[in-house]
């Protein structure tokens, strides 16, 4: 059994965790709340521009165009892989890696390239020596709407020049405090939902020329709004994480001080029935 200076020794120790998981959560709390406000706010509008794909979709269910259409035989895929910079955030990057190594053995027959997004699938990747044809870390806030823009503009060029066949996405998508849904989604070719409703639509200047620049406007915003809901999730498990970690800490704090206070007292009974003793025997 341990002796008392070893005990007060691991009491300073959890105590010391403590104190950073404490701070780490007030920190994670504050981000969560952050981007969660982020990621409500502008699903209004990355809603409507599918609204808007999804109405027109109906008029150009005929019309041609290479984000559609997709290729006849594909051999090369390209996966945008989501995870955060930072660790401690529990099994929010292994349950993304994981999802992807099941992509990747489910396409075993074509070559598989990554563009990475998050320090730990950056790593992860490399250390594997899998592709990585781009890597994005170290994102901040005020940048993401552009890095979401840059790399929407970069998969389209990778399509286009034939890099890639079909480009998939796997991020964690927001739903709440306590949960969010790891998705694997298929960005292109973008997929055709057609609306119920079948108004007609006038074209101006033509269809060709609404879907050149409405297409990558759609992937834009598709990314755009991915790294914000990966982004509240990331902060949303980190905050769990040290709250879990928070109250086992108290947990065995309190564990540690009882036996502390039992190993305190029993030296304390030793002792004073030493000198009973002690004085007994020159009785």
């Amino acid at each position: 059994m341990a002796g008392s200076k070893e005990i007060k020794s691991r009491i300073k120790s959890v105590q010391s965790t403590h104190q950073i998981t404490k701070a780490m959560e007030v920190v994670s709390t504050t981000k969560f709340k952050k981007f969660s406000s982020k990621v409500m706010n502008s699903r209004a509008y990355s809603d409507g521009i599918k609204n808007i794909l999804t109405n027109i979709s109906y008029n150009v269910k005929y019309e041609r165009h290479p984000l559609f259409d997709g290729r006849k035989e594909v051999k090369k895929i390209g996966v945008i892989i989501m995870t955060s910079d930072r660790g401690l955030c529990g099994s929010f990057n292994s349950n993304t890696i994981k999802k992807f190594e099941e992509l990747k053995t489910q396409n075993k027959e074509k070559q598989v390239s990554v563009i990475a997004i998050g320090r730990k699938s950056r790593d992860y990747c490399i250390k594997r020596n899998y592709d990585v044809k781009a890597e994005y870390t170290q994102i901040i806030p005020e940048t993401i709407y552009d890095k979401a823009k840059e790399i929407s503009e970069n998969i389209v060029e990778y399509y286009m020049a034939e890099f890639f066949d079909e480009v998939y996405i796997i991020y964690n998508k927001f739903v709440s405090a306590l949960r969010s849904d790891l998705l694997v989604k298929k960005l292109i070719p973008v997929q055709r939902v057609e609306s119920k409703s079948k108004t007609e639509y006038i074209f101006e200047p033509n269809i060709e020329e609404v879907l050149t620049n409405l297409l990558p406007k759609y992937l834009n915003i598709e990314l755009y709004q991915a790294m914000l809901e990966n982004t509240a999730s990331e902060h949303s498990a980190r905050k769990n994480a040290m709250k879990n970690a928070n109250d086992n800490a108290e947990d065995m704090l309190k564990d540690l001080n009882l036996q502390y206070n039992r190993e305190r007292q029993a030296a304390i009974t030793q002792e004073i029935t030493e000198i009973v003793g002690g004085a007994a025997a020159l009785k």
